[in-house]
């Protein structure tokens, strides 16, 4: 982008000009290459549109269903057979041509709303994967009706927690149901095509899952190990299960990772960010890219219908799973799609 181009947009949206001062402008890198760590925002513009979008995004639950934006309408359900996951997939099995990528859902605070981000995986499996989020129905309109005076959410902290080793549970299920004779699924799942992904907590139960050596791609959204261990992690509060789950791994496992990587993060809005960029950091046997976007926050680009996020990881999917040339395109070359994007600032490593 020249600095005639920088200049108009800047003029045209003033708002945006924030962009235009960042050091690591739509910039790539190379192996050992890193970008610069900013402070935690809370105060600009941009943090104020932050915490506006993400009041927004806490009604999510009360909008109607939709089929997703893909080749197949999508729906979801509770699994079968007493199971504690929710399941995404396209409405007519039948009619899907082709066999169905794997992608499993660690859900924002790892907690037990597996339809937290239901529109998120509904648009992935109206694009031919199946989608699985462990947990249960607890928002949106198909969530059962609560009682008279319950509260709208479990107290931080309580009630049941989405882990890793749920998450290779549904792995393991739906590749059994593709092997059993009488199963809606058999002989319809890729089991070479498997992908993890996951919101904040729910990404790094993700990333555990991913040294699974199933796992063909990782993806996480506004998340990444700590660079420090809180001292939630070892305490008895609220959140300390949650903790738990988030320090399972240190930066000294990720050498343990083995498929390409992908984070998206929301800017210095986004708690997450400095993690992310540390992550990115100390990954150096695999393939990363991390595709910031200041101010989304910490809410993600993802939750809403047909998002920009959601787009984003389908062509990493397409791309790692599928080998999509089109696809690829969005992260390789000098002028990748969202190098050549002035609201995001990306970095790779292992990407030409």
């Amino acid at each position: 982008m020249n600095v005639f181009i920088r200049l108009c947009t800047r003029a045209l949206f003033p708002s945006l000009a924030v962009f235009l001062f960042l050091p690591s402008f739509a910039s790539s890198f190379a192996w050992g290459q890193a970008p610069s760590f900013t402070a935690p925002d809370s105060t600009s513009a941009l943090a104020q549109e932050a915490a506006a979008r993400g009041a927004v995004l806490n009604q999510t639950g009360k909008f109607p269903d939709q089929p997703g934006s893909g080749a197949y309408a999508a729906t979801y359900a509770m699994a079968p057979d007493g199971m504690e996951d929710v399941v995404y997939q396209p409405q007519d099995l039948a009619q899907v041509k082709g066999k169905l990528g794997v992608y499993i859902w660690g859900n924002g605070g790892c907690g037990y709303d597996a339809t937290s981000a239901r529109f998120h995986l509904i648009e992935i499996a109206s694009h031919g994967y199946i989608a699985i989020a462990p947990g249960e129905i607890e928002s949106g309109p198909k969530a059962p009706a609560r009682p008279a005076g319950a509260a709208a959410q479990p107290a931080p902290g309580g009630g049941k927690r989405a882990t890793t080793e749920k998450m290779i549970a549904a792995l393991d299920w739906i590749l059994a149901e593709n092997k059993r004779t009488g199963s809606p699924y058999y002989g319809k799942i890729d089991p070479a095509a498997v992908a993890f992904s996951g919101h904040s907590c729910g990404g790094l139960i993700a990333m555990a899952a991913a040294l699974d050596p199933r796992a063909k791609a990782l993806i996480l959204e506004d998340s990444g190990l700590f660079r420090q261990i809180p001292p939630e992690a070892t305490g008895n509060g609220p959140m300390a299960a949650a903790f738990k789950l988030m320090t399972q791994m240190s930066k000294a496992d990720l050498v343990k990772l083995h498929t390409p990587v992908l984070y998206i993060l929301g800017g210095p809005q986004d708690i997450a960010e400095p993690n992310g960029l540390d992550d990115f950091q100390h990954i150096d046997r695999v393939p990363v890219f991390v595709a910031d976007h200041p101010g989304a926050g910490h809410g993600g680009l993802f939750s809403e219908p047909n998002s920009e996020g959601t787009k984003i990881e389908l062509d990493w999917l397409d791309w790692q799973l599928h080998k999509d040339k089109v696809a690829a395109r969005t992260f390789t070359g000098a002028d990748c799609t969202l190098c050549r994007d002035f609201r995001w600032t990306v970095y790779r490593k292992g990407i030409q």
